[in-house]
């Protein structure tokens, strides 16, 4: 289950951002490779499950959607599509704002939720 929904769900995030030259992925070092590189990335990673019943569960997904840039007012301006794409196609909950320190620097960025429901 688990599997599929990040295929499922990196493909979808990656339709909708397309021409935006995000980088996709579920692999943190492809992630930081982008974002030293200069380009914005989002790290999505394996859900929270609560198990509700025995047969249905809920997911809670987190993504981090990181700048390549260590100025937070080009920031805003990369987040603003990304953010707009994302919302539908991933179910966005919540998107709060933080920084990542990646080598020695500190990059802007949101860590996104979301949630999958699972019978």
């Amino acid at each position: 289950m688990i599997t599929a929904q990040l295929a499922e769900i990196i493909a979808e995030a990656g339709a909708a951002l397309e021409g935006l030259e995000v980088t996709v992925t579920d692999q943190p070092h492809d992630a930081v490779s982008a974002v030293m590189a200069g380009a914005p990335a989002l790290l999505i990673m394996p859900p929270a499950i609560e198990y509700t019943t025995y047969t249905h569960r809920t997911a809670t997904w987190t993504a981090w959607a990181i700048t390549g840039t260590t100025d937070p007012t080009e920031a805003t301006g990369m987040f603003e599509p990304i953010l707009e794409a994302l919302v539908v196609p991933l179910g966005i909950d919540s998107a709060r704002p933080e920084t990542y320190d990646i080598a020695d620097r500190t990059f802007p960025g949101y860590t996104l939720t979301f949630t999958t429901e699972h019978d």
